[in-house]
């Protein structure tokens, strides 16, 4: 549409949404305040690396990292190592994508740069599970993609193409297009 300052062009570029769970965290033996500070486990790490070889397998390669606060979401990210050989992307720790529900990690990404076309996100259940079901909506009927359906375990990782810029993120400008669940 012409005269609104906003390019439609730039509703049809290809972005993609990733969001992921981190890895398997050390319990949680100080109670709530002890939560953000809970570390990966040796197997985390181990499976987070893995994790990180079957993202670069794909060519997945991010322009806009955004991690929960906790220290387990950062670990994780770290742990799988670089996606690229390139520049390394923008990293953004947000406190929205802790604790703050599905809406509130909508909110966070609907504030993303639209110059961002490829983005991963490293937080939490239930919130994270729960926005992926939001999204992906029918789509966990699919046989390929069935597994959502049993949960969200750490390093869960979905997929999403997405249409149009961040802004207008919902689920009918979003399309589920790979899980890596073990």
């Amino acid at each position: 549409m012409q005269g609104d300052g906003h390019d439609d062009q730039d509703d049809d570029l290809a972005r993609t949404l990733v969001l992921m769970r981190h890895a398997e965290a050390a319990r949680d033996e100080h109670g709530a305040k002890g939560d953000l500070a809970r570390p990966l486990t040796p197997a985390g790490r181990r499976d987070a690396h893995v994790r990180g070889t079957q993202l670069r397998d794909i060519g997945f390669v991010p322009d806009l990292i955004l991690v929960s606060p906790a220290v387990r979401s950062a670990e994780t990210y770290d742990a799988l190592g670089p996606l690229s050989a390139g520049p390394a992307p923008l990293r953004r720790t947000e406190a929205g994508l802790y604790e703050n529900g599905p809406d509130g990690i909508l909110e966070v990404l609907r504030l993303a740069p639209e110059k961002a076309r490829n983005i991963i996100v490293v937080g939490h259940n239930p919130d994270l599970y729960q926005l992926v079901l939001d999204l992906a909506g029918k789509s966990v009927d699919d046989p390929d993609k069935a597994v959502l359906a049993r949960g969200f375990p750490t390093l869960a990782t979905v997929f999403f193409g997405v249409r149009g810029p961040w802004h207008k993120l919902k689920r009918k400008r979003v399309s589920l297009t790979r899980v890596l669940c073990d």
